[in-house]
Formats: C-alpha cells, structure tokens, sequence
C-alpha cells in the first residue's frame, strides 16, 4: 500500500497520540517503508535500548513485547544476553513501529475510506499503554531489592555491625 507523502504526517499524529513524536518517528518510519512495504533499515531508540520490552509494550506490539520478556528472563541465566537483546531492541524499534503501522492502516482501510475515518480508527488501533511507565518503573524497583539487600548485608558484616555466623 502506498501511502502519500502529504498524509503521512496527519496518519503518524493519530496513530502515535502524540504529535511531539511525529517528528521523531517520521524520517525513521520512511527510511524502513519502501513502496509501501515494511523492509528492515538499522535505525536507533534509546528507549527501546533500555527499555527493551516496555517499549514494545507501551507502543501496543503484544507479541514482540513478550517475545522479548521471555528473551530477558532467559538472559538472566546466559552472561552478556541481555546486552545483545538491548542492541537488538534498539535497532529494530523503528522497524517494528512501521511494520504495526502498516498493518493497522490496512485495518484502518487506509486508500478506500476518508482520512478522517482512517484517523479515528487508528487512534483506537495505535497510541500507547500510559501504564507501562509505572509497571516498569515498579519492576526494576522489585529487581533492585534482592541486590540492594545484599549489598547492605555487606556493607553490615564488614563494617561489623551484623551479626557474625
């Protein structure tokens, strides 16, 4: 589907919720869109690098989102893991953003309905998850804790404060 340079602009506004980030989104969603079609062009998210699922998730990609949870619980066991998955993350969010746009304007009926349907129907169908912020937030929170009480418990026994066993 090919979709003209002059709604672009006005369908990325809807579909992201967030007209700040049309900017941010639009040379990226271009540079992996060819005719039309979704094509894998290296672009960078600092979001998506640290983040890794959450961003997915708060950009509405439920199936890449949990793809990478599992790949993250798994990294827990494998050295260096993590690190790949957060490089893959962040070179790919951009490619998965336009791949979820592309199948939500065909969704959309983008080319047969009005722009202003079209607009609407992606405003249900884009946007994102406001909650994810605060469940991430709360999860690396959770995260820290065992590692916080270990450190603490260091700091007490060397310091000769804790108890010695």
């Amino acid at each position: 589907m090919k979709i003209d340079s002059r709604d672009l602009d006005v369908l990325l506004e809807a579909h992201l919720q967030k007209p700040e980030k049309v900017a941010v989104y639009k040379p990226r969603v271009e540079a992996n869109m060819v005719n039309g079609v979704a094509v894998f062009k290296a672009t960078w998210s600092w979001w998506a690098f640290f983040a890794t699922w959450a961003y997915f998730l708060y950009r509405k990609m439920y199936i890449e989102a949990g793809v990478l949870f599992i790949l993250n619980v798994i990294s827990s066991f494998i050295p260096g893991f993590f690190f790949i998955i957060m490089i893959f993350s962040g070179v790919s969010a951009f490619y998965f953003y336009t791949k979820k746009f592309l199948r939500d304007l065909q969704i959309a009926e983008y080319g047969s309905r009005p722009i202003d349907e079209v607009c609407e129907k992606l405003k249900v169908l884009g946007g994102y998850n406001s909650w994810v912020v605060w469940v991430s937030v709360l999860l690396n929170i959770l995260a820290l804790i065992p590692f916080l009480v270990g450190f603490l418990s260091i700091l007490m026994v060397s310091s000769g404060t804790g108890n010695n066993f």
